[in-house]
């Protein structure tokens, strides 16, 4: 298969490991001793993956999510996009339209009137995970962090992504080389806006609550 490369090793204000030293040394800390590019993908995969996962603002820098050291999916898959390319490694964002996880929102939002107003939202939500170049096109989601995925099953939740589709059963992926200009739209089009800090705050309060469950 022939395609670009080089559009998907290149650096964007967001995928900004061009200017980050920390994602640099980072990357190249993760990298080491691993023989070939499928064993460097994965030790950099289980590293982003095992970062926390939380609510937050969608146009964050992959720096910024490094240093912070937990993300929700698009700014783990920024990270993760940021750190495979800067060992080499082509990736590229894959944004799609889910179904909402009505019963996780609405355990979570017994504990708390603002995180109830999720339901707000609706029933689809907009997803964003990772495709890596490994000599074909293979997807990668390190949006959960393993604890929370145990916790959310001792719920008796479900992990995989119910994702949508149309009348013929197709799901309609968007794969980008550079996602800036959709996350800026998307950012532009968030919820809760005069209370979306606190929101979000209490939200990753259960979040944690559910990763302790996990972590038991």
């Amino acid at each position: 298969m022939l395609f670009d490369r080089q559009k998907y090793l290149q650096p964007s204000v967001l995928c900004d490991f061009d200017r980050s030293p920390g994602i640099q040394r980072k990357a190249q800390e993760l990298a080491a001793g691993c023989g070939n590019r499928q064993r460097k993908y994965e030790s950099i995969f289980r590293f982003v993956k095992e970062l926390p996962y939380g609510l937050e603002d969608w146009d964050l820098k992959a720096s910024e999510t490094l240093k912070k050291g937990w993300g929700m999916c698009s700014g783990k898959t920024n990270l993760l996009v940021a750190l495979l390319r800067s060992v080499g490694i082509p990736a590229r964002y894959r944004i799609y339209r889910i179904k909402a996880d009505t019963a996780l929102w609405s355990g979570l939002g017994k504990m708390s009137s603002n995180v109830a107003r999720m339901s707000e939202l609706g029933e689809e939500r907009d997803h964003v995970d990772c495709e890596v170049w490994l000599g074909r096109w293979e997807d990668c989601d390190p949006g959960r962090d393993s604890a929370m995925e145990k916790g959310l099953l001792k719920l008796g939740g479900v992990l995989e992504r119910r994702k949508i589709t149309d009348a013929k059963g197709k799901v309609h992926y968007m794969r980008l080389a550079n996602y800036d200009d959709w996350v800026r739209e998307r950012q532009r089009r968030r919820a809760f806006r005069a209370d979306r800090a606190g929101v979000f705050a209490e939200a990753n309060k259960g979040f944690e609550i559910i990763r302790e469950l996990g972590k038991s």
